[in-house]
């Protein structure tokens, strides 16, 4: 934690206080000059709203699909471990590979996914377009994360106590109570932890933008991972990128804290909901 958390959050912060070119060997002291400049800036705002409209398009969803697929898995009397190792395949793929076939999906007119559901829809060349783009790097977040989220509910339904069902069931209670009543609120801790963990991960979403769209059209799918990316390592702008790094940090501690503080607690608290 120490050697891989806290001291790259410290240098992050301290790196933010200086004017660092690496090709010139120069750094300056500057104080909070770059954080004057990042922090009024256009770019920032906007990499900062698709970050959240991103992850407000990716976590509900993922979650709630997540937990359908592992109430479903978990009702099968056979063939569970098949129908888990398909689920969990695009989480074990590497992800720079799956978005390189998703871009192909994608791709305007000819792309399976134009091909298919373009007429359906009246929309194609989703890639191309300032206002579908960012939802088309959603459905690829979707569809990465609720494999992973069905592992960890599925988890965590293991361990919902078979007494307890057997005598919900004697008491004639159906399939919705024993899940309402019984199993949702045994797996309360499986349920707050999918839900950080998916949040964490949509807020630092870069590789599918990077691969995909190259965080275009224009700024629309430039989230706050992907212009760290272009502040670092294309423009060697160290300063720069080691503010929006701050800000990446604190809006991940920050939603944390509001999850665990505003619903986690309650979840996990005597499996209440």
């Amino acid at each position: 934690m120490l050697l891989f958390v806290v001291l790259p959050a410290v240098l992050a912060f301290a790196i933010a206080l200086f004017d660092w070119s690496p090709l010139s060997g120069k750094i300056t002291f500057v104080g909070f000059d770059n954080y004057a400049r990042i922090l009024t800036s256009p770019a920032l705002r906007n990499a900062l709203g698709n970050t959240l409209l991103y992850a407000l398009m990716t976590v509900p969803t993922s979650v709630a699909g997540g937990l359908l697929v592992a109430v479903g898995i978990n009702a099968l009397t056979r063939g569970r471990v098949i129908w888990r190792a398909i689920y969990f395949l695009p989480t074990a793929a590497v992800l720079v590979a799956m978005a390189a076939a998703w871009r192909w999906i994608f791709y305007p007119e000819s792309g399976l996914f134009d091909h298919v559901f373009g007429g359906l829809i009246g929309r194609t060349g989703w890639l191309s377009s300032s206002d579908l783009a960012l939802a088309g790097l959603a459905i690829v977040g979707n569809w990465q994360n609720i494999g992973y989220n069905a592992v960890i509910f599925l988890a965590g339904l293991t361990g919902v106590r078979k007494d307890l069902q057997e005598a919900a069931l004697l008491d004639g209670a159906g399939a919705w109570h024993r899940f309402w009543h019984v199993s949702w609120p045994a797996i309360a801790p499986a349920t707050v932890f999918t839900i950080v963990i998916s949040t964490t991960s949509a807020l630092r979403m870069f590789e599918t933008a990077q691969v995909m769209t190259r965080g275009g059209p224009g700024e629309n799918t430039t989230t706050l991972a992907h212009l760290l990316w272009q502040q670092g390592i294309r423009n060697v702008d160290f300063g720069s990128a080691a503010v929006t790094t701050v800000v990446l940090f604190l809006l991940c501690l920050l939603v944390t804290a509001w999850q665990m503080r505003g619903f986690g607690t309650r979840l996990e608290r005597a499996g209440s909901r």
